[in-house]
């Protein structure tokens, strides 16, 4: 009767930890619109975020807010209280459709189709998708940054 007590055990164990998956990892330099950049994520906690990514290279306070831009390498994060932008700015960061810096203008609208608006300023154009935006330098036609928030707001009334 033990053995058979035993041999359960074992079994239900295995069963329970083959079910089992290993968390997902975050670290793999991936943008989810509206989500996160590899391992930073939008909503993260300001205390979080320094613990994960250690001192900034820069901080900037952000003009009429209480938030602040912290740059780390090959990213850009606004957090007041908790994250809620990221800006890639190297081409190691890439979204799940292939889209990174220095992509072809061409690739990144045929990836992500047609966007919710497009602004120029003076040496960029902006193409905005609601969640996700590429910012794309107009003397190369090549994306230049890639940004993310919740609901971007580069639109505001530009279409």
């Amino acid at each position: 009767m033990k053995a058979v007590r035993k041999t359960f055990a074992v079994m239900t164990f295995l069963v329970f930890g083959a079910c089992a998956s290993a968390p997902p990892d975050l670290n793999d330099n991936l943008i989810l619109p509206g989500e996160r950049v590899g391992n930073v994520e939008l909503g993260m906690s300001l205390t979080d975020l320094l613990a994960l990514k250690g001192k900034p290279l820069r901080t900037v306070p952000i003009p009429y807010t209480e938030a602040t831009s912290y740059t780390f390498d090959g990213l850009t994060v606004a957090a007041h209280d908790e994250v809620y932008w990221i800006i890639a700015r190297d081409p190691r960061f890439f979204t799940d459709k292939g889209v990174s810096m220095g992509s072809e203008q061409i690739f990144a609208r045929g990836a992500y189709g047609k966007p919710d608006c497009v602004v120029t300023r003076d040496a960029v154009t902006v193409y905005d998708y609601g969640n996700i935006y590429f910012e794309v330098e107009n003397s190369t036609g090549k994306v230049g940054q890639i940004g993310i928030q919740r609901n971007t707001q580069t639109c505001d009334g530009n279409s």
